[in-house]
């Protein structure tokens, strides 16, 4: 069995690899223009906090931002097919895939731009000039309390291969994910490949997203998600469900959900407000303390935690510095065989 060694979340390590006048200041000098337009947003985070963040933002500006939603993989396959048709529509993406961006900034696909709102983040977490990230992913073991007690619940990843487990696991699906995909990745590099075999022979339900693996736990059908963005999870517990999130000792595997605009944005303008707007501090502090994602950005509040998850601080990571993530995103071919022959 590989050693499941701790990375830790430095900036070095990862480079390698409410009113209108308050929201003028926060989002570098966004006003209210006298003609409203409309630009379109693709994104890989979740449909919620994707229509929290569009509602305030044409509360701030005016503007109209619409967002498209599908997991990263398939959503940056959409993208790269419209570059290549001259088709592009969106003027601003999401998605986490470090490593894809990146050779998109070496194609021209990116635009630059030097949002106001950067020097907030770790300079060694972000590409300046092109993208930061809005979150950071990481992907946990969570259960259903209601049908699972605490104390019988799996601790450790290696817990999931216990026969009892068997036919009881929802995980999302890695086609569609790519902060699960890199997941995928990360676990077979700490525990090896016969891991992710064994745990395959589980039974395991494979659901397209977190939205539907949450959706599974919660009604029970299979109360233990092996692989869910714990964002959902968080949401999910402060509406009122009895779930528990499990961050085992050897650490969780996470991405980085990183916006940018496309060189060929159609509205790029309205891009960069939106860029300015998604790192600013009220847009962060929305999306952490309503949605329970974990921000980067240096003056946000502190994130209300439930049962087992831990403060972005205390997170101890999986085969998750951006070597790793390189890793995930040069093997993708590899991965995504290696998953569809595992899973489906």
């Amino acid at each position: 069995m590989a050693d499941p060694h701790r990375n830790s979340l430095s900036r070095r390590s990862l480079m390698h690899g409410g009113a209108a006048a308050l929201g003028a200041a926060a989002f570098g000098g966004l006003s209210r223009p006298a003609h409203a337009a409309s630009a379109t947003w693709y994104s890989a985070s979740g449909a919620k906090p994707d229509q929290d963040w569009v509602t305030t933002f044409k509360q701030k500006t005016g503007d109209t931002v619409e967002f498209f939603r599908i997991g990263g993989v398939k959503l940056t396959q959409r993208i790269e097919q419209e570059i290549k048709a001259n088709q592009l529509k969106p003027s601003v993406m999401d998605f986490s895939i470090p490593g894809l961006m990146n050779e998109w900034v070496k194609k021209g696909w990116v635009m630059k731009y030097e949002s106001p709102e950067m020097k907030h983040y770790p300079a060694d977490l972000r590409l300046d000039g092109y993208w930061t990230p809005i979150n950071v992913l990481t992907v946990t073991i969570a259960y259903n309390a209601d049908h699972v007690k605490p104390e019988e619940a799996p601790k450790r990843w290696e817990d999931l291969l216990d026969p009892k487990w068997k036919g009881k696991m929802v995980a999302s699906d890695a086609l569609s994910s790519g902060a699960v995909l890199h997941s995928f990745n990360a676990l077979q590099l700490a525990f090896g490949k016969a891991y992710m075999e064994k745990f395959a022979k589980q039974d395991v339900l494979i659901k397209a997203g977190s939205g539907a693996t949450l959706q599974t736990m919660v009604s029970g059908e299979r109360p233990i998600s092996a692989l869910i963005l714990d964002y959902y999870v968080a949401e999910a517990v402060d509406k009122g469900a009895n779930l528990r999130i499990v961050m085992p000792d050897a650490g969780v595997p996470a991405s980085l959900e990183i916006i940018a605009i496309p060189s060929a944005a159609p509205q790029p303008e309205i891009g960069k407000k939106f860029v300015d707007f998604a790192l600013s501090k009220e847009a962060q502090d929305r999306w952490q303390q309503k949605h329970g994602t974990l921000s980067l950005r240096d003056d946000v509040a502190p994130v209300k935690l439930p049962p087992g998850r831990k403060a972005m601080k205390d997170i101890k990571l999986l085969r998750s510095s951006i070597p790793d993530m390189e890793d995930s995103y040069h093997n993708q071919r590899k991965l995504v065989e290696e998953w569809t022959n595992l899973f489906k």
